[in-house]
């Protein structure tokens, strides 16, 4: 009976999974985009309804309808109208939706941290609410709470109406025809927008009951949102285009399968097999995530056959120049350079630790301009690997006793080991699911490594130390942040090197087109496994600078999270060059104290930039790019009208005040003689 109660507790909380999985497949089987910022809507509905009911005093009667019927499914018609329905129009491929939505989701996480602060603590006068009281049962011998079964039911309830949807109902079968081929469902007269729209709604829907089932006793977005990042497991493990297949992995495979698993013991209680155990049981659903991202060699992704698109990548910038670069782009990497050498004279030790930080973030950033602007591959776990880097760096400095630079060395080889681990699946395809295999990755690797205390001792306080050179001493603020300058021009002249010659030609071509690529004979196997482990290998070493910088390796510092804040700040700056990843570390360090804030509630205004990049192809540092041929253009115009108004002028001067031909006096008299005539008869 015990194996039974493990189960049955286990499939009832598995609901959760479900609900959130139905919601996840509904969604791209109606509309093609995976919506990763599902649970953010979630964390936002939750919010809503602790603001509406724990705050102002509404009752929950009414509160709670208004939040699963109109908050969550308005969020979806907004979403679909504004954000993606431009993006179905244009066929734009599932990169640049899926930027979109992680554009959406540090909007929606910097919101909630502005508005509400990084966490709320139900108290007596202001509780989290819940949807009913807590109540114990006892069903033949099995005891569940009323939430458990709340979790239940909702999921079969969910599961059901969807199937009833889309088998038995017209705007099912919309529905089925908008995903076969739009167009010909808009040639039959179906209103494809509406479709989507409906699909949003109901989608962000399940989203907000989530949050709501979710929410209690505490909100905390970090939390919730890394939990939620592993319920994609449930998506993935149908395909994301099985409603049943989603709620029996929620209910069994996370739910039951995983408690039982929970409750075995066959190490014993201690040791560090025991240790080792607990942890797998307790990231299950992560390493379901990641074993079937593998698994699968094909699974449905609609318009990856596209290239990557040009909201994300811009071609025309991402590749060099023959003619060398430009005087204006000389002119501006001698002023950026001058500037960096001055930083130190113009901050106090305590600002020159944002001047470290900065140089430390060009680094990591530059890696994420390698693997995604060069190749065309987007790479989702790069805080992992840079924390990789940075933690193996510390350990030999302080358990193998190695010389600071070549602890670096060597924790950059452990994260280019990573990232040979995150290349296997581009091996076989990019975009959407190469990115949830990197995140995947980076959340085994902050579970299984960073917060394992006996792979590691502690998740944080390994102290890190500064470099020697040549006998002297580089411990100071000064000394170090040049020693840091001078790593930073090293990596970023090795990242430019990257697209020079035949393997920058060969990785334009790959990002670009992998058939034709294949088609002229390039072995696109070598050379993805090269780029994610160069990448790796600067992640790494821009990882050992940030902990060096900080004077100690902090696993908040490499939360996976912030891998997706990375992310959309060096696409809202630009992807495409090198400095894009210069303008994405200068703003990700300063946005927040020239705002006042803390990063999750500064990266609200990448998420704005991040939503509409398909009207910023290249990002700012495009936008800067196409500003002087812009203004030459209106120069021209300007020109142009100019010069006709002063034709026009011109030719206003020149009429004459007379006619040209004037009658002789004969003519003159026979006008007038006539005039005279045709008066007296009128």
């Amino acid at each position: 009976m015990t194996y039974v109660q493990i189960i049955t507790t286990g499939i009832l909380l598995g609901g959760v999974y479900a609900i959130s999985g139905l919601g996840l497949v509904l969604t791209y089987k109606a509309t093609g985009v995976f919506n990763l910022a599902h649970f953010t809507i979630a964390l936002l509905a939750a919010y809503v309804l602790w603001q509406f009911n724990g705050v102002w005093g509404i009752s929950l009667w009414i509160a709670a309808p208004f939040v699963l019927l109109v908050v969550g499914p308005g969020i979806g018609v907004v979403l679909e109208r504004f954000v993606f329905r431009s993006l179905q129009r244009r066929r734009a491929s599932t990169s640049e939706k899926l930027v979109a939505n992680l554009g959406l989701v540090v909007l929606i996480l910097g919101l909630i941290n502005i508005v509400w602060g990084p966490g709320v603590k139900g108290n007596v006068h202001e509780p989290v609410p819940r949807l009913w009281p807590d109540h114990q049962f006892h069903v033949a011998g099995v005891r569940f709470d009323s939430l458990q079964l709340a979790y239940f039911v909702a999921a079969l309830l969910s599961g059901l109406a969807l199937y009833a949807l889309l088998r038995h109902t017209f705007l099912g079968t919309k529905i089925q025809a908008v995903v076969d081929r739009r167009e010909l469902a808009e040639l039959s007269t179906i209103d494809a927008n509406r479709v989507s729209m409906v699909a949003w709604a109901i989608g962000c829907g399940l989203a907000g009951l989530t949050g709501v089932l979710l929410a209690p006793p505490v909100l905390e977005p970090n939390k919730i949102v890394l939990f939620g990042i592993e319920m994609l497991s449930v998506a993935i493990v149908a395909r994301l285009v099985s409603l049943p297949l989603a709620l029996l992995s929620g209910l069994l495979l996370l739910g039951g399968l995983k408690d039982l698993l929970v409750s075995f013991h066959p190490f014993g209680n201690s040791g560090f097999w025991s240790h080792q155990y607990s942890q797998l049981t307790l990231n299950f659903s992560v390493v379901v995530l990641f074993v079937f991202l593998l698994a699968y060699r094909r699974l449905d992704e609609v318009g990856e056959s596209a290239p990557t698109g040009q909201g994300l990548v811009a071609t025309d910038l991402g590749r060099r120049r023959r003619g060398g670069p430009s005087p204006a782009s000389v002119a501006l990497v001698l002023v950026v350079g001058i500037a960096a050498l001055a930083l130190p004279a113009l901050l106090s030790d305590i600002n020159l630790a944002y001047g470290q930080q900065m140089v430390a973030y060009v680094v990591i950033f530059a890696s994420i301009v390698a693997i995604t602007g060069f190749s065309g591959h987007i790479t989702l776990g790069q805080a992992s690997i840079a924390g990789l880097g940075a933690f193996f760096t510390a350990r030999g400095v302080n358990g193998l006793h190695l010389p600071v630079i070549a602890a670096m060395v060597f924790g950059a080889g452990v994260a280019m080991i990573a990232g040979l681990v995150a290349g296997y699946p581009a091996l076989r395809r990019k975009g959407l699911f190469l990115g949830l295999t990197t995140l995947s990755l980076g959340l085994l690797i902050d579970r299984f490594v960073f917060n394992n205390e006996s792979f590691m001792g502690g998740p944080s306080g390994l102290v890190v130390k500064r470099p020697s050179l040549f006998g002297a001493s580089l411990t100071s603020n000064v000394a170090f942040y040049y020693f840091e300058l001078a790593v930073a021009v090293l990596m970023l002249l090795f990242a430019a090197n990257l697209r020079s010659g035949r393997l920058g030609r060969i990785l334009g071509a790959m990002r670009d087109s992998e058939t034709a690529a294949k088609a002229i004979g390039i072995d696109l196997r070598r050379y993805k496994l090269f780029i994610f482990a160069a990448s790796s290998f600067i992640a790494g070493i821009g990882g050992a600078l940030l902990s060096q910088s900080q004077g100690a390796w902090d696993v908040n510092t490499y939360n996976p999270l912030f891998s997706l804040f990375w992310f959309v700040a060096v696409t809202v700056a630009g992807i495409s060059t090198l400095s894009g990843a210069v303008l994405a570390a200068f703003i990700y360090v300063l946005l927040p104290l020239a705002l006042d804030q803390d990063i999750e509630s500064a990266v609200f205004f990448l998420g704005v930039g991040a939503l509409f990049l398909g009207q910023l192809p290249g990002g700012l540092v495009g936008l800067v790019r196409r500003l002087p041929a812009r203004l030459n253009v209106a120069i021209s115009k300007e020109y142009q009208r100019a010069r006709r108004e002063q034709s026009t002028a011109r030719g206003a001067r020149r009429k004459p005040s007379v006619p040209a031909f004037r009658p002789s006096a004969f003519a003159q008299s026979l006008l007038d003689g006539q005039q005279t005539r045709a008066e007296v008869r009128s």
